[in-house]
């Protein structure tokens, strides 16, 4: 699982069949300190609960084809998985709200 950033959502009137009702993300991948790494990535929420500036977690390559409503496989490389809410490491929390350590 890696942390990203949701920066964005894409609308896509002619899809795959299977990703109907699935909410399709752009996502910022992050480091372990929440600075951005690589290039941002495409990635499914089938829950369609993330909106832009969440801090989530995601699975990539095969663990994401089973991410679909009712757990039916779909054809996406990445999928969001939850919203963390906090982040302990390295003897500081890491907060969604702000992405900047709390003293």
């Amino acid at each position: 699982m890696d942390l990203a950033r949701v920066i964005g959502k894409f609308v896509a009137t002619r899809k795959d069949p299977s990703l109907e009702g699935v909410t399709i993300l752009l996502v910022q991948p992050l480091d372990a300190e929440l600075n951005p790494v690589g290039e941002p990535e495409v990635a499914t929420d089938a829950l369609g609960i993330r909106g832009v500036g969440e801090l989530v977690f995601l699975v990539s390559s095969g663990d994401a084809v089973y991410t679909g409503p009712g757990g039916r496989t779909i054809p996406v490389d990445a999928a969001v998985m939850g919203i963390v809410d906090e982040i302990y490491y390295r003897e500081h929390y890491l907060t969604r709200i702000s992405g900047m350590k709390e003293k």
